[in-house]
């Protein structure tokens, strides 16, 4: 008999197959008889479904990983709700970028903390670049207090008394320093299920972008905490399924446009989302404003285009 499944990960396959098999080899010596893999293939229509299933086959991994087909592009909300929603139940879930390289022993270390510390709704790990450089996977939430300091700079021309508004939260090193966060990226994300009574699902409404500040922004809602943990590691290579070969760049500007009033609607309310697109107009017109006094061509142009993308995600927050 199989054991329960204490972790179910799910990997949303975008015309990425020779990442997203890259990404299972590094889960494979990872794999204890408790620890499930769905990967969804999000109808990429280029081969990947085929060669993804060969590989799993090859390998000898279908004790703990399969391939699901959608026969349309579900979006990274969308195609992880349908990888959960096939997978077994399990205590854990992990939401796991197809362009990730697993590093040895981060599950284990991901789930003795979640264990350990049951006020913990989900956690991250330390997320490195291809050269060994931290990614900033752990953030503010972009209130939108905050967001009204960004939106004229305050937060980098005057840090001293407007550091607090920079989303990024600088200034603790990732390396070294495990914490509680706000909000923690999703292309690595180990959730308790009970935190939502034993069912996570991602709001479909994001797309692409955006649905890991909603999804944390919820789990701190419930009374748990987001912790960022630096002794499991991976390696995000980071817009696999995002490049312009993929995703054109006015689609890729658009989605995160949209996904900018999304968040602030969904977490701060219809008055936020105003707020922070009217801010939005006000700064960049303002830039246009003065990108034309000093006679800059391209900048105007450029500013420009941005005002165009700002009013058209507006339109339904």
């Amino acid at each position: 008999m199989a054991a329960p499944t204490r972790l179910l990960i799910a990997v949303i396959n975008y015309r990425t197959p020779e990442l997203t098999i890259a990404c299972l080899a590094s889960l494979a010596p990872e794999i204890a008889a408790d620890v499930r893999v769905v990967v969804v293939d999000n109808a990429s229509e280029d081969g990947s479904a085929e060669q993804i299933d060969a590989a799993i086959r090859s390998a000898g991994w279908s004790a703990w990983a399969r391939l699901l087909r959608s026969e349309r592009n579900l979006g990274f909300s969308g195609g992880n709700n349908l990888a959960l929603a096939n997978g077994e139940p399990a205590e854990f879930v992990l939401l796991l970028n197809s362009d990730t390289v697993v590093h040895a022993g981060c599950l284990r270390r991901c789930l003795e903390v979640l264990e350990s510390e049951p006020g913990v709704g989900a956690m991250s790990c330390r997320v490195l670049n291809a050269d060994g450089s931290i990614q900033n996977g752990a953030r503010r939430f972009p209130t939108p207090l905050r967001m009204t300091a960004a939106a004229f700079g305050l937060p980098w021309k005057l840090p001293r008394w407007f550091g607090w508004a920079d989303a990024e939260d600088p200034g603790w090193d990732r390396a070294s320093t495990a914490r509680d966060v706000d909000w923690l990226g999703g292309a690595f994300l180990c959730i308790r299920s009970s935190v939502f009574a034993g069912r996570v699902r991602l709001d479909e409404d994001f797309f692409f972008y955006g649905e890991d500040i909603e999804l944390c922004h919820r789990i701190r809602r419930r009374g748990f905490r987001l912790r960022y943990d630096p002794v499991a590691s991976i390696v995000h290579l980071g817009g696999a399924s995002s490049d312009p070969t993929r995703m054109p760049s006015g689609q890729q500007a658009a989605r995160k446009w949209h996904a900018r009033y999304l968040v602030q609607r969904k977490c701060w309310g219809r008055a936020a989302a105003w707020w922070v697109h009217a801010l939005d107009l006000l700064s960049s017109t303002l830039e246009l404003t003065l990108a034309a006094l000093r006679g800059q061509q391209a900048r105007r142009a450029e500013l420009g285009a941005r005002i165009g993308l700002i009013l058209r995600a507006g339109r339904a927050p």
